[in-house]
């Protein structure tokens, strides 16, 4: 009776600790976090100063980054405003935080365009880029991707709308996706302070 009693606990406690891994691990509907970190080779892109900007610059913050370009119609500037917009509570949060845009357009994105353009939407946010030999191993080892479409001074640049948040180790921690049930991809940006939070505390 007591050996019943006893395995009966036993599976009660492991049930209750089911139940609160599950607490203190949230499931996130647009959002994969990586169970182990992912490690990210050393790179070398240029920021919108002309200043070599490397793996080391991102180790030591938590850095939301995604890709795009300056002359992007639509997901850039809606991101980089929803960005701003979130920016505050983000910093709230962890002040380490930082928002990186990775230009996939260096020929039209000069750093004088970049930092121009990155500045009118926050002092704080960081803009780079690099040659397509240096950048494409970087973005794809992000999960992120990019095309030329079109010909021309006026071609448009296809990309990932996704947002990849690093860690301070420098290393790929989770990506956040957009709905693409809307006309332009959104990211549910409740839901990637929520990540955030539960990855920076």
């Amino acid at each position: 009776m007591k050996k019943i009693i006893i395995t009966g606990l036993v599976c009660l406690l492991s049930a209750l600790n089911v139940a609160c891994d599950r607490q203190q691990a949230p499931e996130f509907k647009n959002s994969l976090v990586y169970p182990q970190a992912k490690a990210i080779s050393p790179f070398s892109l240029t920021d919108s100063k002309s200043s070599p900007y490397t793996l080391e610059n991102i180790k030591g913050h938590w850095s939301i980054v995604f890709l795009g370009y300056t002359f992007c119609p639509d997901i850039c500037p809606t991101t980089l405003m929803d960005l701003k917009n979130v920016y505050p509570q983000l910093k709230a949060l962890n002040d380490k935080v930082q928002v990186i845009l990775v230009s996939a357009d260096p020929k039209r994105d000069t750093p004088e365009q970049l930092d121009k353009y990155i500045n009118y939407f926050h002092p704080e946010f960081i803009a780079v880029t690099a040659q397509h030999d240096k950048l494409l191993p970087f973005t794809r080892e992000l999960g992120l991707v990019y095309a030329m479409k079109g010909e021309g001074e006026d071609y448009l640049v296809n990309h990932s709308a996704s947002i990849v948040i690093i860690n301070p180790d420098g290393k790929i921690s989770a990506v956040s996706k957009p709905n693409f049930s809307e006309s332009i991809p959104k990211i549910d940006y409740l839901e990637l302070l929520s990540l955030f939070e539960s990855l920076s505390s």
